[in-house]
């Protein structure tokens, strides 16, 4: 089968039509997820307000003993150790999505609970992504490293060649993100059509097609933002209804009003919930299933046996 980058591209609008009940069980696992993170949060939001209050007073004493800074902290950790478990949750829900898409386009007969799963191929899929994510940070962090080198090298040769260094250098190192990105994009749907860890297999397929995955990836791109830009017509007067809007946790409100605006039994919070998880669950579509397409036409792959 040829690759087409724009007709992979539409895969994930492609996957909703043809299974609406799909995006119907994405949306329900990301509400749960929204719900579940707002409860969590409305429980230390009155402690985490108090312990800034506390900072924010310390902040006026010139020398505050090191035993109340140290007392500030570890309540500081108490309350965030109360919240630190939704992190690995979302990694779990991030992974089961990503491998529900991917499964929805190389395995479509395999439709039952929106293609959602979980087993051997989302723990394979959640160790890939966490190996890739470290690898580039990793790579991203040495890259800046050099950078600055090569820039505190130039400053010393002059202005002049100091802003061209800089120019070079940044465009060299988004062209490498880029490059790195596009290779490794079908590592998950190599992950989950042949059952096995696919960390850097993904550099084989790709070898010969960076400019046509390039494509599909921005049109991918434009699509989510246009996604993106209606949803906030939807969701900003629910968001503003709800007091979302009104207060960050270093805002110095009370916390009483951001209480207020976490209260899972306020209408207006689950109204606002829904609607950013049916707009996450369509993103998750339309941006990870082009990818598990561009795999399947590549290599020409067809159904996959059943687990």
């Amino acid at each position: 089968m040829a690759f087409s980058a724009t007709d992979a591209a539409f895969e994930g609008f492609r996957l909703v039509r043809r299974n609406p009940l799909a995006l119907v069980a994405w949306t329900l696992l990301y509400a749960l997820l929204t719900l579940t993170t707002v409860f969590s949060l409305a429980r230390v939001a009155g402690p985490m307000a108090d312990l800034i209050v506390k900072a924010e007073a310390l902040e006026g004493v010139t020398r505050p003993p090191p035993e109340q800074i140290m007392a500030l902290m570890a309540d500081f950790g108490v309350v965030m150790s109360q919240v630190l478990w939704l992190a690995p949750v979302s990694l779990v829900v991030g992974a089961m999505l990503s491998a529900a898409v991917a499964r929805g386009v190389l395995k479509p007969s395999g439709d039952r609970f929106g293609y959602l799963r979980l087993g051997m191929d989302e723990v394979r899929v959640l160790g890939v992504t966490l190996v890739l994510g470290i690898v580039m940070g990793l790579a991203a962090v040495i890259g800046m490293v050099v950078l600055s080198v090569v820039f505190a090298a130039a400053e010393a040769a002059g202005a002049g060649a100091a802003a061209i260094v800089r120019l070079i250098g940044f465009f060299a190192f988004l062209c490498a993100f880029v490059w790195a990105s596009v290779r490794l994009s079908l590592a998950v749907p190599i992950t989950v059509a042949e059952k096995r860890f696919a960390f850097f297999d993904s550099f084989g397929v790709t070898k010969g097609r960076f400019w046509p995955l390039l494509g599909m990836a921005v049109i991918v791109i434009v699509m989510v933002m246009v996604v993106q830009l209606l949803s906030v017509i939807v969701s900003l007067p629910l968001q503003v209804a709800s007091g979302l809007e009104d207060w960050t946790f270093g805002s110095g409100q009370d916390a009483e009003v951001i209480m207020a605006a976490l209260d899972v039994t306020n209408p207006w919070v689950i109204g606002h919930a829904v609607v950013e998880a049916i707009v996450a669950a369509l993103t998750v579509g339309i941006l990870y299933a082009p990818f598990a397409a561009a795999y399947r036409d590549i290599t020409g792959r067809a159904e996959q046996p059943s687990d």
